[in-house]
């Protein structure tokens, strides 16, 4: 998969200091159309979502798991007509598509690749919601979805969107907005300051879905019945397995460290491997990571960068509750 609706020399003129609301092309998700009568079937023995509960109105959030809970993608989807549309990262993405295509050729369901016919963008920002009502979008609550011309807009979090357009649209719309457009990381550190996770090459097939506060984003269904990983997924929330949690960590730095990068906790005199980050964005100095970290990490707890010492973290509280 090759995104072209948006340049590099695009990209590279796009801006990270606006204050208000904004628009952020993100060529970096992509889109998978997901077709056939057996679709909404097949996707639900393969996800920890319930696709039962999918309407017109609505977007689900979900994982796909291997058979023993560890995740292959974080994903979002709806419904388009009678098709499904399932977005997330591409590294993700490209590893959940071989999966799924893998067992689909036992259903009637198919994949289509639609890099050169949809664009993903996102709208974030202080009063996010007015730039999007001065769009002439209706504006959609969180947890909700609204169709717009030529696409759809979700509501992510508070203040926090994501628009599919097609990819004509979507170029119309970077040529009438230029004065509210900014850079992918622009959305991409609001993204980490709602907790929303998203796996990065290194980190596919590491975690199950709870070390990413999937439950807590209500990406989880407990009652849908069983699905690839189901069984793991179970007994983390059941048996009280689970150890680790997903935090906002903040530090001053020049570093923007890679998924999959160590996290450090001093212990009296001493510091140890303690965590490893997920998403990492640094826009002007200010560096803002989501961690993996054991989930009775103290809130005062010390923490550092382990390939740049000098980067000390704090925790930021998270805009969920894990209970």
């Amino acid at each position: 998969m090759q995104s072209s609706w948006i340049s590099a020399e695009q990209l590279a003129q796009l801006s990270n200091d606006t204050e208000q609301a904004f628009i952020s092309p993100l060529p970096a998700f992509y889109v998978v159309r997901i077709s056939g009568p057996d679709q909404k079937k097949y996707l639900q023995g393969q996800t920890t979502c319930d696709i039962n509960t999918l309407t017109e109105h609505n977007f689900l959030r979900g994982a796909h798991c291997d058979a023993k809970g560890k995740m292959w993608a974080t994903f979002h989807l709806w419904q388009q007509g009678e098709d499904i549309l399932y977005t997330g990262f591409r590294d993700e993405i490209q590893a959940s598509l071989v999966q799924l295509k893998k067992f689909g050729v036992f259903s009637k369901v198919s994949f289509h690749d639609t890099q050169e016919q949809l664009a993903v963008l996102g709208i974030s920002g202080p009063d996010a919601d007015k730039l999007v009502a001065s769009l002439g979008f209706s504006v959609p609550a969180p947890g909700a979805l609204v169709a717009v011309p030529d696409g759809q807009l979700l509501a992510l979090a508070e203040q926090h969107y994501l628009l599919v357009l097609d990819i004509a649209a979507a170029k119309t719309l970077l040529t009438t907005q230029a004065a509210h457009l900014a850079a992918p990381t622009r959305f991409l550190a609001q993204h980490i300051l709602h907790g929303l996770p998203y796996l990065e090459q290194a980190l596919i097939g590491e975690y199950v879905p709870q070390n990413l506060n999937l439950q807590a984003i209500d990406a989880i269904s407990f009652t849908k019945g069983c699905y690839i990983g189901q069984e793991m997924v179970a007994r983390m929330k059941y048996l009280g397995k689970n150890k680790r949690a997903t935090y906002i960590l903040k530090a001053q730095s020049a570093e923007t460290p890679a998924a999959g990068s160590d996290i450090e906790v001093q212990l009296e005199q001493n510091w140890r491997r303690s965590g490893v980050v997920v998403n990492a964005v640094n826009i002007h100095g200010e560096l803002l990571v989501l961690a993996v970290l054991p989930n009775d990490t103290a809130p005062d707890a010390h923490l550092r960068l382990a390939s740049a010492p000098e980067t000390l973290f704090r925790l930021e509280a998270l805009p969920y509750s894990l209970n």
